[in-house]
């Protein structure tokens, strides 16, 4: 079979050139079918690794079209798409979540993946399930796998801002098993902690001899990442005098080891990340202005979990599937009630702290069901980017009292530290007034204003 060649049968509608540009920003050489009779014949002249029709194509096909292409092609994997869908605007065709963009690639690749060799899918199974950064259906997580999707289509830098545990590694190895480059390395590098010398010679490499201790020659991660995406973590912790050098390399794609004088080639795509806001950074002195705008070509900036408490349920449930994938478990079920809770709490660790939440919930439950007082939230809870509402407050259930009492005792107590100002508490808090006026109306809590 073709390596990269899918054989598309659409019908034709105003999503069918969006889902068809979504299969190319993959990279699969994408051949449309417009008839029944052209995607049989397609099918069988140039040996697809995939065949992606929808239910309207079908319907509108002769009735042995498909059972043609069975019969002749068995080892052919096929998509059938829902009649009516998007690739851009989710729908529900079925009752079931919506599909996107993003999802249809996920599709595709997971058949694909299924379709390798006995070799490849047995190392395959092997590893752990990548997890979707795209899980939720909130405005925030629409938005953001639309300009991913975008981003896709580019060689320019990548800027993804985001609170620490939102996830931003997640969308960094997302856009490289889905770009241009999934076939090349991914190299990633936590720019955090280095000294200037050690971060010098990871990223740049350094020559025999170039400082006490070099004892020989050391390829830099970017020699590493040649034709690939190297992913900056934190690259607003990086000393000012490695930026400089970052950025010659993506104006000119050329840099030196430390201790060489030739220069190198330097073929990588640059995703960086960070929890800073790296504009305030520049402000400070702490981050060139000039590679900053360089960097801030396709920023995507992730939303905290708390903005978009939506989205919880489902990302719970996915984590979940995970959790008990990893230990070769039959899947929890996760109660109303516990959804609930889940929703609730403001997540100040976002997703890294919802999962560690149900992993270690999980411990406490004897059956297959998570119920809310299976749950078992952090005692405390800390943030590095806004001071703690308050030291006497509690920040976590006691094995006597609910999430939701204890929220009420946080709100209340916030209030009276702030003089009952609604608008100062929801911003001690760190969410929305309207959702904080929705939390005192639920609670019955009164306020002056």
């Amino acid at each position: 079979m073709s390596p990269r060649r899918v054989v598309v049968g659409l019908a034709p509608d105003s999503s069918r050139d969006a889902i068809i540009a979504t299969v190319v920003a993959m990279g699969y050489d994408v051949t449309v079918a417009d008839s029944s009779e052209e995607l049989l014949r397609l099918a069988s002249s140039t040996a697809p690794q995939l065949l992606l029709v929808d239910q309207a194509f079908v319907q509108l096909a002769e009735a042995d079209c498909m059972a043609q292409i069975h019969s002749r092609l068995s080892s052919t994997p096929v998509i059938l798409l829902p009649a009516g869908i998007q690739a851009r605007t989710p729908v529900n065709p079925d009752g079931s979540e919506p599909i996107s963009a993003p999802e249809i690639m996920v599709a595709v690749e997971r058949v694909l993946g299924a379709s390798r060799s006995a070799a490849a899918a047995s190392h395959a199974t092997r590893k752990r399930s990548p997890f979707d950064p795209f899980v939720g259906q909130s405005p925030e997580i629409r938005r953001l796998a639309e300009e991913a999707l975008k981003a896709l289509a580019s060689e320019s830098p990548i800027l993804i801002e985001g609170e620490t545990g939102t996830g931003k590694g997640v969308l960094a190895s997302w856009l490289h098993r889905h770009g241009s480059r999934a076939q090349e390395p991914f190299v990633d590098l936590n720019c955090a902690g280095f000294s200037r010398e050690l971060m010098d010679s990871e990223l740049f490499g350094h020559d025999k001899g170039a400082f006490t201790g070099a004892v020989g020659s050391k390829a830099g991660l970017l020699e590493v990442a040649d034709k690939g995406m190297l992913f900056l973590d934190e690259i607003g912790d990086m000393e000012l005098a490695i930026q400089a050098k970052l950025l010659k390399v993506i104006e000119e794609k050329r840099f030196r080891r430390i201790g060489d004088t030739r220069e190198r080639h330097a073929d990588v795509r640059i995703i960086a990340a960070t929890h800073h806001d790296l504009y305030q950074r520049v402000q400070e002195g702490l981050f060139r202005e000039d590679l900053y705008f360089r960097l801030c070509v396709l920023p995507l900036r992730i939303a905290p979990l708390r903005d978009r408490a939506e989205d919880v349920p489902a990302l719970a449930r996915r984590l979940i599937t995970l959790l008990a994938a990893d230990g070769g478990e039959p899947e929890w079920l996760l109660s109303s009630a516990a959804e609930a809770l889940l929703k609730a709490y403001p997540w100040p660790g976002n997703v890294r702290d919802l999962r560690n939440v149900l992993e270690r919930s999980i411990l406490h439950c004897d059956g297959r069901v998570l119920e809310s007082e299976h749950l078992r939230f952090e005692s405390r809870a800390s943030r590095t980017d806004r001071p703690p509402v308050s030291p006497t407050v509690p920040a976590g259930p006691s094995a006597s009292r609910t999430l939701v009492e204890l929220e009420r005792d946080i709100i209340v107590r916030v209030l009276e530290e702030e003089g009952n100002d609604k608008e100062n508490a929801a911003k001690r808090l760190g969410i929305p007034r309207s959702t904080f006026y929705q939390k005192l109306a639920s609670m019955g809590i009164t306020a002056r204003r």
